[in-house]
């Protein structure tokens, strides 16, 4: 669990001393666990929390408990709680997926509650979640977060929502559907039984039936009135009088609770109470750095004792809250002038315990403005560096313009927010501010400090759309105009920088500028610009066909990361895993790809469709078709809209060799020439019997990419053409180029380079090993391919090899008539009945139409017979 979060959140509140039975709501609560959701609504202090915490802690089944409050409003505030209470109660369910909504940037919502679902599927029993005090989270992006959980979640979750106010989430879908069980205030409220039990069992006050009956009619079966009302009656003579006077109207409960409760406590207890009410959470240490006093403890636990409207948070009864009700009076009648210099201590208190959130949210309420910013700031790393842009983002947007401008770093510092946050839309209209605001004020050092943030977060906003001209220009000016001390931000320049090189193809100075972020980035804890550093260098490291040293520097990113889903993380395990197939390593490249592809469950990013790729090549290289193929046509869908990326070209590629695998040559050309995919477009040019065309295509290909240094897809593309000299005969030229392969390779250990070209390639690497010896890399190619050949489902890639000469002659008219009627969809039982053959018969004649035709099933011999024009 982050130790970001309140672990405190996570625990119900203990059962009470003197709490009392409520078997009828305890069954109807039981009956809900077989629906989706439970909802428990009431006005403040009919008993729903405890309602609730006393029936989890009986229910057979696992629950987790989240305690909500107006903090959690963010939807991926709520979301990252949500999922780290299941981690307190299921290690199977919620792991890891809080993590990516601390990101850079965050993962959506949906997202993670999409894997959240798939994880809740696996486990094996019922698991409740409880979401406590809903109504004060509830906004616009919660309450989408809770209509997705509801509507997609597996049988094993029961939700229980304790809340004020109705939820507005589609509540008449679910009762339609039976899927919803309620406990409304009228159930809640006490009958006399119950109000008798209640009053009576404590043994410090005996009131009569008809006192009781009236004290519940009056506060018409309120459980915190009557609480109230067994506070005050403790103190009282005159139980009949007391009541007489007592009304259940909760405005006159409120100004009872004031009057009757909190002015019957000592001067000060009245004193505690007041000033440790601007505290969401109180514990003896911080309520003595608050009161600037000592006993704090010791106070708590005398009104855990009394019931003084205080709920402990934990088993161990060091942290509490007040009741919210009773809390927020409290606060009322502190006032806010008062409250100030209690919020600045507390903020002071949490810092010193390295709990920045807390002391950020501190500082904000006393209205502290040097403060909260200098915490921003963070010691020169701001929290925004450091993931923290949640809370950031919430406070300034509660900032009116006037007041922004007021404080210039405030827009810059919203801006860096918004980009971490994946919100890089909303980042034009602040810079426009900063700007403004900065025409406005004398120019000093700092100024143009903030002038260069400005300047390096329109570059991140180029790099956005690409435009590597802008980026540079932007990144340039802002190397120019930034202190040498603000390193968070230089770094980012420089980073920036690196891109927008990358982006020219200037791959040597894009190196540079990234091992100088990365150096600046550890230097000064700025992980996160590190970590987008060393992931640009080893796609560099990819290019330059340097597969250890990238291997290497994912590794360096995954550890420096230190979490698997993080978004610069999938990066890095899908560049390693791209790496480990090529070296053959299928188990390990299939367990990252697969993980990335998990996390990443939305087809909407590059991402995504990279893990989809790789993870169809290694379906394919285990011949396992049918899964390859349907993770390719969900690829296709995503090349159709939006930019030719690099992974869409990929994609492409894929699918043109998928194409050529089932003999529809004409749309794989098609697709090829479309996007002019220049390896994919031999491939089909070969496929349709233009072998010196296909040649010709490959060579100047291979030209190109060796002239812009890109020395991996060179060679990539020089065992194309490898295949391609092969396959039209020149055999002396295949074998040569295949020597200049094999010496680039060995050093690298490339494998599947080689083995997924197939069968010819099998067959020439068998020569050159005849040729050269038995070295060790060779027979580790060779042994690469293993038996998988002889047993190969795939349909290999149609080539005008000998059998492009093979006379007709060399198939009987009854293999030609089977040939036929395979084409045509008959089985074996079919075609031995219409030719009056056995079927022993028919199988014989297949494995020698197979075999004369070199493939291994039936689709594979029609498409083959098709292109030597055989049928």
């Amino acid at each position: 669990m982050s130790t970001a979060l309140l672990a405190t959140k996570f625990f119900a509140p203990p059962r009470p001393a003197h709490g009392i039975s409520r078997p009828s709501l305890s069954k109807r609560l039981d009956e809900g666990v077989s629906s989706k959701l439970t909802l428990v609504c009431a006005a403040a202090g009919f008993g729903k929390s405890t309602l609730v915490s006393q029936w989890a802690q009986d229910c057979p089944f696992p629950s987790a408990w989240l305690s909500l409050d107006v903090e959690d409003r963010d939807p991926n505030r709520f979301l990252e709680y949500l999922v780290s209470s299941l981690v307190v109660v299921s290690q199977t369910v919620g792991s890891g997926l809080a993590a990516m909504l601390r990101s850079s940037p965050p993962a959506s919502a949906e997202t993670v509650l999409t894997l959240l679902v798939n994880q809740l599927s696996t486990i094996p029993g019922k698991l409740v979640l409880v979401l406590d005090d809903y109504h004060l989270a509830a906004s616009a992006g919660v309450n989408e977060v809770l209509t997705f959980l509801l509507d997609h979640m597996p049988a094993q979750l029961h939700v229980v929502v304790a809340s004020r106010e109705e939820p507005e989430i589609s509540l008449a879908k679910l009762r339609v559907s039976e899927q919803l069980v309620e406990i409304r205030q009228q159930d809640l409220r006490f009958g006399a039984e119950e109000a008798d039990a209640f009053l009576n069992q404590g043994g410090d006050v005996r009131l009569s039936k008809s006192q009781v009956c009236a004290l519940e009619a009056r506060t018409e079966g309120w459980v915190s009135g009557l609480k109230l009302a067994a506070q005050s009656l403790r103190m009282h003579q005159d139980p009949e009088s007391f009541i007489a006077s007592f009304t259940g109207s909760h405005q006159f409960v409120q100004d009872y609770l004031v009057e009757e409760v909190l002015r019957q406590q000592s001067p000060d207890v009245q004193s505690f109470l007041l000033r440790t009410s601007v505290l969401d959470r109180l514990c003896g240490p911080l309520c003595d750095a608050v009161l600037q006093n000592h006993g704090g403890e010791e106070i708590l636990h005398q009104l855990d004792h009394a019931n003084l409207f205080i709920v402990p948070l934990d088993s161990e009864r060091r942290w509490y809250r007040y009741h919210h009700l009773f809390s927020d009076l409290l606060r009322q009648r502190l006032g806010q002038k008062e409250s100030a210099p209690l919020h600045q201590r507390a903020s002071q208190w949490y810092e010193e315990q390295g709990m920045e959130v807390a002391a950020f949210h501190q500082a904000t309420l006393a209205n502290d403005f040097h403060n909260t910013i200098r915490l921003i700031e963070g010691n020169g790393m701001p929290l925004y560096f450091r993931g923290l842009t949640a809370p950031v983002v919430l406070w300034l947007s509660s900032l009116t313009p006037k007041v922004l401008n007021s404080y210039p770093f405030l827009w810059v510092a919203f801006s860096w927010s918004l980009l971490f946050s994946g919100q890089p839309g909303q980042i034009e209209e602040k810079l426009s501010g900063a700007e403004a605001a900065l025409s406005r004020i004398p120019q000093d050092a700092s100024t143009t400090d903030t002038s260069g943030q400005i300047a390096v977060l329109h570059a991140w906003l180029a790099v956005y759309r690409n435009e590597a001209d802008a980026i540079y220009m932007h990144a340039s000016r802002a190397l120019e105009l930034l202190s040498p001390e603000n390193l968070p931000a230089r770094t980012a320049a420089h980073c920036a920088m690196g891109v927008a090189q990358m982006f020219r193809g200037e791959r040597a100075k894009a190196g540079a500028a990234f091992h100088a972020v990365i150096s600046a980035g550890l230097s000064s804890g700025n992980v996160m610009f590190a970590a987008v550093a060393s992931t640009a260098l080893a796609g560099i490291q990819v290019t330059d066909y340097q597969l250890h040293s990238a291997a290497a520097t994912y590794r360096e990113v995954i550890k420096m990361i230190g979490d698997p889903t993080h978004v610069l993380g999938f990066e890095a395990h899908l560049g390693l895993a791209k790496i480990l197939y090529d070296w053959n390593a299928l188990d390990e490249a299939e367990s990252l790809a697969t993980s990335c592809s998990d996390l990443v469950v939305l087809a909407k990013s590059r991402t995504e469709i990279g893990a989809d790729l790789l993870r169809a090549r290694l379906l394919f290289a285990r011949q396992e078709d049918l899964e390859a193929e349907t993770l390719v046509s969900r690829t296709a869908g995503m090349t159709k809209t939006g930019p030719l990326t690099d992974r869409m070209r990929e994609a492409l590629e894929l699918q043109v060799l998928h194409m050529l695998r089932h003999a529809a040559v004409d749309k794989a050309a098609e697709l090829a020439i479309a996007h002019q995919l220049s390896a994919a477009l031999a491939r089909t040019l070969l496929a349709q019997g233009k072998g010196l065309d296909a040649l010709q295509a490959i060579e100047a290909y291979r030209h190109m990419l060796e002239a812009e240094f890109r020395t991996q897809d060179a060679l990539k593309a020089r065992v194309v053409q490898v295949i391609i000299h092969s396959a039209i005969g020149q055999a002396g030229k295949a074998l040569q180029l295949l020597r200049e392969c094999v010496a680039q390779a060995q050093p690298q250990g490339s494998i599947r380079l080689f083995v997924d070209e197939g069968a010819p390639m099998q067959t020439m690497l068998s020569q050159l090993q005849q040729e050269t010896g038995m070295t060790p890399y060779v027979s580790q190619l060779l042994d690469a391919f293993g038996g998988q050949l002889a047993q190969d489902k795939r349909v290999t890639v149609p080539t005008e090899v000998t059998l492009s000469h093979l006379p007709l002659g060399t198939f009987s008219n009854r293999e030609l008539e089977i040939l036929r009627l395979i084409q045509e969809g008959h089985s074996n039982q079919s075609i031995g009945e219409r030719l009056f053959l056995s079927l022993s018969t028919v199988k014989w004649h297949n494995q020698n139409i197979f075999s004369k035709l070199d493939v291994q099933r039936r689709t594979e011999a029609v498409a083959r017979a098709v292109q030597l024009k055989l049928i």
